[in-house]
């Protein structure tokens, strides 16, 4: 639960103190709850001295020696990719984008990772809130068009958090979803920052799975090395374990 909510729930479960004394919780609030849903920085360092180390320890942080590559739609000559107009037919949606590199781009780089920073958060109580009545009919008005538009996109361009249980959904508002989806993964030039964990699903215990897991939600990097010229592709179920 986020910060204001948690404070409102104790705000309304915590009934006064006999003195009568405001608020009933001195050290405790929202802020506090929430620093709970991290492990210090310490956890994680014991955890990667494991012998052998985890897999997942390879990623606590950016790799400062591969490259970023970033899309500039107001920088031509500065952006490392350019959206191209595609045609197509009623079939498959109509006419649609497309994204391009205008570099090379070496296997690992990391591709649009402003864009993707900037992916929005929404829980998935916010979206049931908001499949519920705010795009039923309403008296004098209709229906609520732009908000059934919204839901639509984050259906297309979202996908939820690979933490289990989090509730969480990352929706990508920047170049990046202009991106391709391919047919088949051999297709694909791109991939999530962290592959999937060789031992095919996340460990029970991870302190850095829980400290880094947003940069995990949303990252993509080169899955290959691409040419210039060349269509950046996403794979199929990219967000999926």
């Amino acid at each position: 639960a986020e910060t204001d909510e948690v404070d409102y729930q104790i705000y309304e479960r915590i009934g006064g103190t006999k003195s009568g004394e405001v608020p009933s919780l001195v050290h405790f609030d929202g802020a506090t709850q929430r620093s709970f849903h991290t492990p210090p920085r310490a956890w994680e360092t014991i955890y990667c001295h494991r012998e052998p180390q985890p897999f997942e320890c390879a990623y606590r942080g950016l790799d400062l020696d591969k490259e970023l590559f970033e899309y500039f739609p107001d920088d031509e000559e500065g952006s490392a990719f350019e959206v191209r107009p595609t045609k197509g037919t009623e079939e498959d949606g109509g006419d649609g984008a497309a994204v391009y590199a205008k570099v090379d781009v070496p296997a690992g780089s990391y591709v649009m990772p402003t864009h993707l920073a900037a992916s929005f958060e929404v829980s998935d109580d916010s979206m049931e809130n908001i499949r519920g009545d705010p795009i039923k009919e309403v008296d004098g008005v209709g229906r609520a068009t732009v908000i059934e538009d919204f839901i639509e996109f984050i259906d297309d361009y979202g996908h939820a958090s690979l933490q289990e249980g989090s509730g969480k959904n990352f929706v990508e508002i920047g170049g990046s979803f202009l991106m391709r989806t391919g047919d088949d993964v051999s297709e694909a030039n791109v991939r999530r920052w962290i592959p999937t964990h060789p031992e095919g699903g996340r460990p029970k215990y991870s302190p850095v799975y829980d400290r880094h897991r947003h940069s995990f939600d949303v990252f993509l990097v080169a899955s290959r090395d691409i040419k210039a010229g060349e269509e950046i592709v996403k794979p199929p179920a990219l967000w999926e374990e």
